[in-house]
């Protein structure tokens, strides 16, 4: 059996630039330079307790009648101590919140009563130091975006109990390597992966690139997976229309379909074909209209097939164990925020997932 997933390229829309061809055939999946499976190392943190240069714990405080109406980065100068740059770059990171929510413009202006945490934080300088080791894959670069090869086991953004590198200090530490004269180097993720996903991930390199968010929000994007689901999959294809719920579901979910009548779901659009069955697995082709957190994972887990290695929604005992989550993200199409120019970004799974597919095709 050989299945070749080739792209047709309409004329008539504009330029299109493609990155890395690759096909889906019986004996594998052939890959041009397939993004290399790495695991985050973890950054050692100087200083001591409190506020130091390059670290600082968890802060928070409530905005006084007196404080209000001031900008939050003159604020957090002056509340926590530390340089406006310094704030900047947690403004940068998600790591401030304003009552819960991630606060990132610089000017954002307080409110009486206004509850302001600064998460701890590892300043991007010394998580660089450890990413600047690490091989950045680029799909594609100008002035204003970049898109790269997110390998497994890497976070995008630094998290609140983590102190390791981010695939935004990779690039960082990357472009400051290119451009060793230059006096900043700014990049900010326009989207997330999880951790264990692979896959194509786009950033900004600039304010005007920054643009693009506003097409993930209206979904302007096209974005495909490939995911290994437990179980066979009896349809050839289908759609899963069913809203999402964050909060804490217990064992560590943090996400759960509701009823359409619940008004604390946001909608959320899957659409799946089958590629491949196996004897206890399906390989699937996914696309996501709408991109919610875990999404691709609540929606697999609700028909009764999660993914496999998910260790979250997935079966307590799972029958096919695999080191990490089956699902890479290995499409990306959208028309660029500048230049309008259609850019169709696309990149084979790496090692371990072809690995995967091989032994389900042999029967182990």
């Amino acid at each position: 059996m050989r299945i070749t997933f080739g792209l047709t390229f309409l004329s008539g829309e504009g330029r299109v630039r493609v990155s890395i061809p690759w096909q889906f055939q019986a004996s594998g999946i052939s890959a041009v330079n397939p993004a290399r499976s790495m695991v985050g190392m973890g950054a050692r943190v100087a200083g001591g307790p409190g506020i130091g240069k390059d670290f600082m714990q968890n802060k928070e405080w409530i905005v006084t009648e007196q404080e209000a109406g001031q900008r939050i980065d003159r604020w957090l100068t002056d509340r926590a101590g530390v340089t406006r740059k310094h704030v900047k770059q947690c403004l940068d990171d998600g790591q401030v919140l304003v009552n819960g929510r991630r606060v990132i413009i610089a000017k954002w202006a307080l409110a009486v009563g206004d509850r302001v945490k600064l998460r701890r934080f590892t300043s991007p300088r010394q998580r660089e130091r450890v990413a600047g080791h690490q091989r950045v894959d680029v799909l594609f670069e100008d002035r204003d975006l970049i898109a790269v090869a997110k390998p497994p086991g890497v976070i995008v953004v630094p998290e609140e109990s983590s102190q390791e590198p981010t695939m935004v200090d990779q690039v960082r530490a990357y472009l400051r390597r290119k451009h060793p004269g230059s006096r900043g180097t700014y990049v900010r993720a326009l989207h997330r992966l999880d951790r264990e996903t692979s896959g194509v991930l786009l950033m900004a390199k600039s304010k005007a690139g920054e643009q693009a968010i506003a097409l993930f929000k209206r979904h302007a994007i096209r974005r495909e997976y490939v995911a290994m689901v437990h179980g066979a999959v009896d349809a050839q294809d289908g759609t899963i229309d069913v809203p999402l719920a964050k909060g804490e579901f217990g064992g560590g979910r943090k996400v759960a379909p509701t009823d359409e009548a619940d008004d604390t779901g946001k909608p959320a659009v899957t659409h799946f074909t089958v590629m491949e069955r196996y004897a206890r697995a399906t390989l699937l082709r996914v696309r996501v209209e709408t991109g919610r957190t875990h999404q691709i994972r609540v929606h697999m887990a609700s028909l009764g097939h999660p993914l496999l290695g998910d260790r979250r929604y997935g079966p307590p005992e799972d029958p096919l164990p695999v080191p990490r989550l089956a699902l890479h993200a290995d499409r990306l199409v959208f028309h660029h925020p500048v230049t309008q120019e259609k850019i169709d970004l696309k990149l084979p799974p790496p090692a371990d997932f072809t690995e995967l597919v091989d032994r389900l095709r042999e029967g182990v």
